[in-house]
């Protein structure tokens, strides 16, 4: 029996985000297919009961370095010499995982490497000095970078100037509503004269929540019917957070409900998706609203606009000022064929977000990069 396809997938922690739940979905997913033995390997260490650690399956192996914060070069030598053991055929980083491969780059000439863009490129990658690197890694085809959007792309090629990048949208599972559900109804569904609103992302600037509290309030503040918004997300920026609170403080239609595993039940219950941001990649937040039927409305920005298209799946503002979210919010909300838009959604998961035509594509990629791999292993493409 040939040997197995050794990929790994590397990444700086597992907490809640998109890009975290994207890497666990995608191993996951990959470990269906027998010929791969697949690795998710994370620099610093998961407790279970936060972030996705615990959604990993059987099938894929779990790697913690134990980094704690900041750059550890400790560490960086670890993994090399880890790697150098375990020898194997892929090694896929993502987010800040690039620059600890280095010393592995120069040590392996087996190994091929790929890394995601997990949002335009100056923000994925903020220094000027690992831009510099990581040019130098994708010129010199080292690295092969997989960017996960139109918009994405266009970044990748005006900050790198280059144009050999691959590009593979993000996707996720088929979710399914929680045991926790009947609960979330009856505390959060509050009847047929109140539309409810669910955010769902990291309290950050880039994801603009001071917009959407102030759209949301411009609306309540006009209309009969009022809109109930919950903000679910982990406070990364403690300064924001508080100044958030301090916007709807007294407004009993804002509620901050922090980190939640079961963000599927609130979606399913939702009249719209909100998402607000100065700038995206692919959200993973907005496919999973179209999984469930959610309509999303969204600011016109970056990634979002390669994925909402007006009127069909979803909504979006003529730009980034509150009374043009306001405005998208009504459109939304008041439009006569919202059945339609939730079945549109739907279909846009299942045509092109779906992580089955994600693991598809990431295959394909590691084939054409790697061909003899196909001929040595003599199976034939998986169809996940």
């Amino acid at each position: 029996m040939a040997s197995k396809i050794k990929v790994m997938h590397l990444i700086g922690s597992l907490t809640k985000g998109g890009a975290e739940r994207f890497v666990v979905d995608l191993c996951n997913e990959l470990a269906k297919d027998e010929r791969y033995e697949v690795s998710l390997l994370s620099l610093r260490g998961n407790d279970l009961e936060r972030g996705f650690r615990k959604e990993i399956q059987d099938k894929v192996r779990y790697i913690s370095f134990g980094k704690g914060p900041g750059i550890n070069f400790l560490v960086m030598f670890r993994l090399t010499a880890w790697l150098e053991t375990e020898n194997p055929d892929f090694v896929h980083s993502h987010l800040n995982g690039f620059e600890y491969l280095a010393l592995y780059f120069l040590r392996s000439s087996r190994t091929r490497f790929f890394h995601t863009l997990h949002n335009i490129a100056t923000k994925e990658c903020p220094s000027y000095f690992a831009r510099i690197f990581r040019k130098t890694c994708y010129k010199k085809n080292k690295v092969q970078a997989i960017t996960i959007s139109e918009d994405v792309k266009q970044t990748f090629q005006e900050c790198y100037g280059l144009g050999n990048d691959i590009l593979i949208p993000n996707g996720r599972p088929d979710l399914v509503q929680t045991p926790a559900y009947k609960e979330v109804f009856k505390e959060h569904r509050l009847g047929s004269d109140t539309f409810l609103l669910v955010h769902v992302a990291r309290i950050t600037a880039q994801k603009n929540q001071e917009l959407l509290i102030e759209a949301v309030q411009q609306f309540n503040s006009t209309e009969t019917k009022k809109c109930s918004l919950l903000l679910i997300g982990e406070a990364k920026n403690e300064s924001l957070h508080q100044k958030l609170q301090r916007m709807a403080s007294g407004d009993p239609h804002i509620r901050f409900l922090g980190g939640k595993y079961n963000v599927v039940d609130y979606l399913s219950l939702a009249d719209a998706f909100c998402l607000s941001s100065f700038y995206e990649g692919m959200p993973i937040s907005i496919i999973e609203a179209f999984s469930v039927g959610c309509i999303p409305i969204c600011t016109p920005v970056s990634g979002i606009k390669n994925m909402i298209r007006h009127g069909h799946n979803g909504f979006l503002s003529k730009d980034k000022s509150v009374n043009s979210y306001c405005d998208a919010i009504k459109e939304a909300l008041y439009h006569p064929h919202k059945e339609m838009i939730r079945y549109k959604g739907k279909q846009s998961f299942l045509s092109n977000y779906h992580i089955s035509i994600t693991a598809r594509n990431y295959n394909r990629a590691y084939q054409q990069q790697t061909p003899e791999l196909q001929a040595f292993h003599h199976l034939p493409t998986p169809s996940f």
